[in-house]
């Protein structure tokens, strides 16, 4: 039986009146996911089963599979859409073992009074249906905020849609949640999807979290809509970067940050932070509305020149036909949405 989920996603919205949200895209792919789920099994399965091997040839790219008739399968909790987002995680380039990642983001987790917050899970590889667990990467529930003496969520991590990606990069783990809310600095209380991730190194013994678009700038007019994390990826030297298609009027953004300075002097009480040699891109011309840039990222050399690139997704750009946008200025020092 085969599946394929493809086909554009389309959104409407302006200026005026605008509320809704941009992962509704994500719902309706889940939706379909969630189909494919039902015919395969009534539990989350994940199968591991093509790793191609390439080398170079004159012009072109050879490949095979391996393990293609004998996969490794992975399971997870029903419902919790695992294997939504995976990729192989290798602990220090001195060790041999190589484990997968997988995300499921309408898992439930030990958080006290979270519903759906998401999780992503250590698969050691090669490995047992059942041999899977969740990695605790935010153990805690909503913090809170006090607003005319009473105690009032400061931020709504319930079907956040946590694992809804993941990245890898030399020991180096980031995942996100997408649709994580906060409250805003507003005394009337709002809940504005800006997105949030959370960074792990040493092997799952440090994190941090990293959500840029929790700032002083909300609404869907500012970063209110971020939705940060959408998309991730490192570049080689292992800086981040992350895509927030919603900002600005669905405009979009791509942050870049080094995880390093997200490390160095974390702490839970700084709701709002910026981190030191953090580069994001601003918002443009009205003209640039609905475009959702960022809803894809990705680093590579892809122009010849040995030096790599940073390419980003706008879909919805140039009248609705969509576009790539390429840039040599990994760190977004000038990068606008074009």
């Amino acid at each position: 039986m085969g599946v394929c989920l493809s086909g554009p996603l389309m959104f409407c919205g302006s200026r005026q009146g605008r509320e809704d949200i941009l992962l509704v895209g994500v719902y309706l792919l889940s939706f379909r996911m969630e189909r494919v789920w039902d015919c395969a099994s009534s539990a989350g399965m994940f199968m591991l089963g093509v790793l191609s091997v390439l080398w170079p040839a004159p012009n072109r790219v050879w490949s095979f599979n391996l393990y293609a008739e004998h996969p490794t399968v992975y399971s997870g909790p029903d419902g919790s859409y695992f294997g939504y987002s995976v990729d192989f995680y290798q602990a220090s380039t001195e060790r041999n073992t190589i484990s997968v990642l997988v995300g499921a983001p309408k898992a439930n987790t030990s958080q006290p009074g979270i519903v759906e917050a998401g999780a992503i899970y250590y698969c050691p590889w090669p490995g047992h249906p059942d041999s899977c667990k969740q990695i605790p990467f935010d153990n805690s529930n909503n913090r809170m905020i006090k607003v005319n003496g009473t105690r009032e969520p400061l931020e709504f991590k319930s079907h956040q849609w946590f694992g809804a990606s993941v990245r890898t990069h030399k020991g180096k783990v980031v995942a996100c949640a997408p649709l994580y809310h906060w409250r805003t600095v507003k005394r009337e209380a709002e809940k504005d999807p800006v997105g949030t991730c959370y960074v792990a190194v040493q092997n799952f013994s440090t994190y941090a979290e990293y959500s840029p678009c929790r700032t002083n700038d909300p609404d869907p007019e500012g970063q209110g809509f971020c939705q940060a994390g959408f998309s991730v990826d490192f570049t080689k030297e292992g800086r981040l970067v992350l895509g927030g298609p919603g900002s600005f009027y669905w405009q979009g953004q791509v942050m870049t940050a080094g995880i390093a300075e997200i490390l160095n002097g974390y702490s839970l009480k700084a709701v709002l932070r910026r981190v030191p040699g953090e580069k994001q891109t601003g918002a443009a011309e009205d003209t640039n509305d609905d475009s959702y840039l960022g809803y894809s990222v990705a680093v590579g050399e892809f122009t010849g020149d040995s030096e790599q690139e940073l390419i980003a997704g706008v879909p919805r750009g140039a009248q609705n036909f969509g576009y790539v946008s390429i840039d040599s200025r990994v760190y977004c020092t000038k990068w606008l949405n074009e």
